[in-house]
């Protein structure tokens, strides 16, 4: 089998948007990330940033792109970001008047949010621990 290439660090993710602007308004205002210089593409988007994160988040516009409509299902390709405080999260997202869907992680009891951007993107926050203080050795490596 051949060797695996050796990734150094994740880097971005990218979300088509069908209005640019008002993801870039939803992204900045209530999840805090803010605009970064981007390339002179041929195509309208932005290049967002969030120091907490260490990561950037590209909005990339797509005529042809379709809003998804469907918003109860949260088992379906979605961003996840850790929060300190979920109750303050909580709070927060009403007074943006952000609907939200409430779950519970199974066996490990951790609260999670599940909200959609303008386009209906799936965005889950959580109060589970960082991913340096979890439990992720192989599976064949545990006993």
């Amino acid at each position: 089998m051949p060797t695996p290439i050796p990734l150094a660090r994740f880097n971005h993710a990218a979300l088509n948007a069908s209005d640019v602007d008002a993801s870039i308004r939803f992204y900045t205002q209530v999840l805090g990330f803010y605009e970064v210089p981007r390339p002179g593409f041929s195509f309208a988007g932005s290049w967002l940033y969030s120091d907490g994160l260490g990561m950037m988040l590209h909005l990339i516009h797509d005529e042809r792109f379709v809003p998804i409509a469907t918003r109860d299902n949260t088992r379906r390709s979605h961003l996840a970001f850790r929060v300190e405080d979920i109750d303050l999260t909580l709070e927060l997202l009403a007074q943006h008047d952000i609907p939200v869907i409430q779950r519970r992680l199974p066996d490990f009891g951790y609260r999670q949010l599940f909200l959609h951007d303008p386009d209906g993107n799936l965005i889950e926050l959580g109060e589970w621990p960082d991913v340096e203080n979890m439990d992720l050795r192989p599976l064949e490596n545990r006993s």
